[in-house]
């Protein structure tokens, strides 16, 4: 998804707040590294 889509763009999650993938992008690292 984030190789594939602009930062600007905004996803719903559907529990927690809203965000786009830009401020999400620097969680990367900490994502992977719990198997996510």
């Amino acid at each position: 998804m984030f190789d594939r889509l602009d930062d600007d763009t905004w996803f719903y999650p559907g529990h927690g707040d809203d965000s786009t993938l830009g401020a999400e992008r620097p969680s990367i690292p900490e994502w992977r590294s719990r198997g996510w």
